[in-house]
């Protein structure tokens, strides 16, 4: 759904005062609107914001699994290892403060 950059504030604001996310408010409002009880539709949780620094990281992750693809085909098991060891050691830290921020 595209909303305006004014639209878009109001509705943060809004929803923070409600201490809700933007989408759970958007159900609410609809939900009233239409007259439908529906809890699953009014339900929120915590928005989970990846950092920049890790999100950097995960793309990096990414597209090295993506170089991965041509070493295979190569037959370059030595490379593969390395490159899966790099992935690794980016995902496995980054999953991890994931699921403590949940």
């Amino acid at each position: 759904m595209r909303l305006t950059a004014p639209l878009r504030a109001a509705l943060t604001e809004a929803a923070k005062r409600e201490g809700v996310t933007d989408g759970a408010l958007i159900r609410r409002l609809v939900a009233d609107a239409l007259g439908v009880e529906a809890e699953a539709d009014r339900a929120s949780a915590p928005r989970v914001r990846i950092p920049p620094a890790e999100l950097e990281a995960l793309s990096t992750a990414v597209r090295e699994i993506g170089a991965l693809h041509q070493a295979a085909a190569l037959g370059r098991s030595e490379e593969i290892l390395a490159g899966l060891d790099r992935v690794r050691a980016v995902l496995i830290p980054v999953c991890v403060g994931l699921a403590r921020a949940a």
